[in-house]
C-alpha cells in the first residue's frame, strides 16, 4: 500500500483531473482520524489515510433511463430479440440483421439499416461469428467480476473503503449500499474480482472461490466482523468486454479498459471501454456511423443532455439536495404507503418521473386497488404500484425485469425477493395478460436466476 506522502500526492493529481468539480477536495487523516470515521477497519500497520469524492449509480437504472430516452427519440426498443444472422450482400457489406423473438421463436422478422452497430459487450465475437463473409479474430477477452452483498450489521462502513488484497495486490471495496431512512435496509457490497472467464456468458454466476477471496480480503482488513458465508445474502456477477491485448502474457487485471471501435463495410462494432466514458464511446461511435454514411455529422448534445428523470430537476447546491428537495415534495402528497423511506427511494431512484408514480397510485387506490401502496417486502421500499410502472412504462417484459433490475430484491432482499414471486407475478400478468401456463414458466425462470446466483454455496472452493 503506499505510503501517506504518496498517497496525498496522488489525491492532489486526482482533484486535479478533475478540474476540482467534485463535491469537496480530498482531506487527509492520521490515524486516529480514520478510527473516527471507520471504527471498524483494521489497527494493525495503521498510519492514515485520506477521502476523496468518486460517483456510484445504480447501473440497471441508468441503461434503462438511456433506452427510455432513446425512445422519446424515436427509437423502436426490441427487448429479447436475438440476431439470428447478418443480411450481407455478395461483397460482404452488412445491410441489417435477422432477429427472433427469444420468448417466441417462431415470431421473426428482417431489420434492414445503412449502417448496422454491434454493441454486445461480451457477446460480440459471438455475434460476429455470424457473418458469412470473413469473420474476424476474436476481438474480446471476457473477465469475470463478482460482488457480494452483506447486511450492513455486519460490515458497517460509513464511506466506501478501498482494499488491497494481501495475495495478490489487487484493489476491491468495501461500498455502503445505505437507506438513510431505514438501518434494517442497508447493505454492504464486496468486490469486485477480475478473472478471465471462458464459459457461456449467459450463465454468468458466481464460485465458491469468488466468495472466499472477497471475504478473507474484507476480513483482512475488518478483522472484528469475521464474515463467513452464511453472512452473504447474494452475489451478482458480471463480465467486461475487455479488448483483447496484442500478445499474451497479461494478467485478467492488466489488460487495458479503454475501448475500441471496429469498421467495415455496413456494420461497427464497439468493444472495451467504461460505463463512466459511456456518452463519450457513443458520440465516437457516431461519428464512424456518419462517416459510414458518407453526411455531415450533426452537433453532439450528449454532454449536456439530461437522463428522463434528471429533466427540470433542480441542480444539486451546497445549500440543497435535489433528492431530498423531491422527496420532501412526493411526502407533501400524503398518498398512502408513501413513508419517508419510500419518498427517498422513488425520488433517488426515478427522479422527476416519481411525481408520475405518486399519481398513479393515489388513483389506484381510489378504484379499489389496495395492494398498489402496499412494499414488496416489509424492509425495502418498494410499492406494488412499481410493479406496474416496471411493465406499463419502464420496458419490463419478464418477472426477472421486474425483481432482478427494475426493483433489485435479487440483490437486496434476505429471500432475493421468492417470499413475493406469486404476488409480483400475478400483478404482472394481469396487467399483461399471462396466461397461466406463462405465468408458472415466468415463476421457474425466476427460481432460476436466483438459484444460479447461489450456486457457489454447493459447489465447494477447495479451502
Amino acid at each position: 500500500m503506499a505510503g501517506r506522502f504518496v498517497l496525498g500526492c496522488g489525491m492532489w493529481m486526482y482533484d486535479a483531473l478533475s478540474k476540482f468539480a467534485a463535491p469537496d477536495r480530498h482531506r487527509a487523516f492520521r490515524k486516529k482520524g480514520v478510527r473516527q470515521i471507520e471504527p471498524t477497519l483494521r489497527q494493525d500497520g495503521l498510519t492514515g489515510g485520506v477521502t476523496y469524492y468518486d460517483g456510484m449509480t445504480d447501473d440497471a437504472r441508468l441503461t434503462l433511463e438511456t433506452l427510455l430516452d432513446a425512445q422519446n427519440a424515436g427509437a423502436k426498443v426490441l427487448s429479447y430479440a436475438r440476431v439470428r444472422s447478418f443480411v450481407e450482400d455478395e461483397t460482404g457489406a452488412v445491410q441489417g440483421v435477422q432477429i427472433s423473438d427469444v420468448l417466441d421463436e417462431t415470431s421473426t422478422a428482417t431489420l434492414l439499416a445503412k449502417v448496422t452497430v454491434n454493441s454486445t459487450g461480451p457477446w460480440s465475437d459471438l455475434v460476429l461469428r455470424l457473418l458469412r463473409h470473413n469473420q474476424p479474430a476474436p476481438l474480446v477477452r471476457p473477465t469475470k467480476g463478482v460482488h457480494i452483498v452483506v447486511d450492513a450489521a455486519r460490515l458497517p462502513v460509513q464511506h466506501a473503503v478501498v482494499m488491497t488484497v494481501p495475495k495478490d495486490g489487487r484493489i476491491i471495496f468495501a461500498i455502503p449500499w445505505t437507506d438513510p431512512e431505514s438501518s434494517a435496509a442497508s447493505r454492504t457490497v464486496i468486490g469486485t474480482t477480475d478473472t478471465d472467464y471462458h464459459g457461456d456468458p449467459d450463465r454468468i454466476a458466481s464460485d465458491a472461490a469468488d466468495i472466499d477471496y472477497l471475504l478473507d480480503a474484507a476480513n483482512h482488513y475488518f478483522p472484528d466482523t469475521q464474515l463467513v458465508p452464511a453472512d452473504v445474502l447474494s452475489t451478482w456477477a458480471g463480465l467486461r468486454p475487455l479488448v483483447m491485448p496484442p500478445s499474451d502474457g497479461l494478467d485478467a487485471s492488466s489488460v487495458s479498459r479503454e475501448h475500441r471501435i471496429l469498421s467495415r463495410p455496413g456494420l461497427l462494432t464497439i468493444i472495451g471501454g467504461k460505463l463512466t466514458t459511456y456518452r463519450r464511446m457513443a458520440a465516437q461511435l457516431l461519428s464512424e456511423a456518419y462517416k459510414q454514411l458518407q453526411i455531415d455529422e450533426p452537433p453532439c448534445a450528449t454532454n449536456d443532455r439530461p437522463l428522463p428523470g434528471a429533466k427540470d430537476i433542480a441542480p444539486q447546491t451546497d445549500e440543497t439536495d435535489p433528492v431530498a428537495t423531491l422527496r420532501d415534495e412526493l411526502l407533501q402528497k400524503n398518498a398512502p404507503g408513501i413513508d419517508r423511506q419510500v419518498a427517498h427511494h422513488l425520488a433517488a431512484t426515478y427522479g422527476v418521473r416519481a411525481r408520475v408514480i405518486v399519481d398513479q397510485l393515489v388513483q389506484k387506490l381510489a378504484s379499489g386497488d389496495s395492494e398498489a401502496g402496499e412494499r414488496l417486502d416489509p424492509e425495502l421500499p418498494f410499492l406494488y404500484i412499481e410493479v406496474d410502472q416496471a411493465v406499463t412504462a419502464d420496458l419490463a417484459v419478464r418477472l426477472d425485469d421486474v425483481l432482478s433490475r427494475r426493483l433489485p430484491l435479487l440483490l437486496l432482499a434476505r429471500d432475493q425477493g421468492l417470499g413475493c414471486v406469486d404476488k409480483v407475478c400475478a400483478r404482472i400478468g394481469n396487467v399483461l395478460g399471462w396466461s397461466s401456463e406463462r405465468r408458472q414458466s415466468e415463476r421457474l425462470h425466476y427460481q432460476d436466476v436466483v438459484a444460479l446466483s447461489r450456486q457457489w454455496r454447493s459447489v465447494p472452493s477447495g479451502k
